[in-house]
């Protein structure tokens, strides 16, 4: 599990029952499910006809994997292109179809593939900027439906605070004091709900999501050099420096001081 996130959450989740134990009313008045249906099934409609239901329920499925540390893995990585490169420059394409054969990171592999293919460096370059940009467009379109579901739900919060006044001053001639106070708690409290989706977790998603991304692209930027440097038979040394000295002046480094030394050539 991703610390930072569950640590979050918990701590969002241990100041909310904390306001709620030391609320002078009763707990049970901060608990409406209507109103919850409100928020939370209005802003999903609400992004549903913004947004291809396609894109929205692949958002929905992608969400847990932000609950966990990202798997991939650049030193991993880093370590099977120098070894590819390494059979690579030696010219031993059997060894280096081997090698390629145990990379699992989609983009590494198509990369290295079409290194062995002899296509033009071009050719190269273009492909795996294709992949990039797919990814980037990709990510980018999830980060926005999390920003526009942070938008709705304030919205359907309000709107089920009014529809609760309606009903509340609809019958304000022949109710009590009491009746009305209990119906402006229950309408109040759907805007509440707005604020705290909005603001302890849709608005936290998009931004966590938007981080990933660039990490990942930063990795997939680094590995194409990588792939580039191998096409041209580099020595895995260089390969190797080249790497450390790009992550090296990252202002957030994705790769441990030291990592790529898990390989010497």
């Amino acid at each position: 599990m991703n610390q930072s996130t569950v640590i979050g959450l918990l701590g969002g989740a241990i100041v909310l029952i904390g306001m709620l134990i030391m609320a002078p009313v009763n707990a049970g008045a901060f608990f409406n499910i209507p109103g919850l249906i409100v928020v939370l099934g209005g802003t999903f409609a609400a992004t549903c006809i913004s947004r291809p239901f396609r894109d929205v329920s692949r958002l929905l499925r992608t969400l847990p994997g932000l609950f966990r540390e990202d798997a991939g893995s650049i030193e991993t990585d880093v370590a099977q292109l120098l070894q590819f490169a390494t059979r690579y420059r030696h010219g031993n394409l059997q060894a280096a179809e081997r090698e390629l054969a145990n990379i699992e990171n989609p983009f590494l592999h198509a990369g290295l593939r079409r290194v062995i293919d002899r296509g033009t460096l071009e050719d190269l370059r273009n492909s795996m900027q294709w992949r990039i940009s797919g990814l980037r467009s990709r990510e980018q379109g999830r980060v926005q439906i999390l920003q526009t579901m942070s938008v709705f739900a304030p919205a359907f919060g309000m709107l089920g605070t009014l529809f609760g006044l309606v009903q509340m001053l609809s019958g304000i001639g022949t109710s009590g004091l009491d009746e009305i106070g209990g119906t402006m708690a229950f309408a109040m409290i759907t805007t509440v709900y707005g604020i705290v989706a909005s603001n302890l977790f849709f608005k936290p998603l998009a931004i966590k999501m938007e981080r990933r991304t660039v990490q990942r692209l930063m990795h997939l930027n680094a590995l194409m050099e990588g792939v580039m440097q191998v096409y041209e038979k580099r020595h895995p040394t260089l390969i190797r420096e080249s790497l450390e000295g790009f992550f090296a002046h990252q202002a957030s480094p994705i790769v441990a001081p030291g990592a790529l030394e898990l390989v010497r050539i």
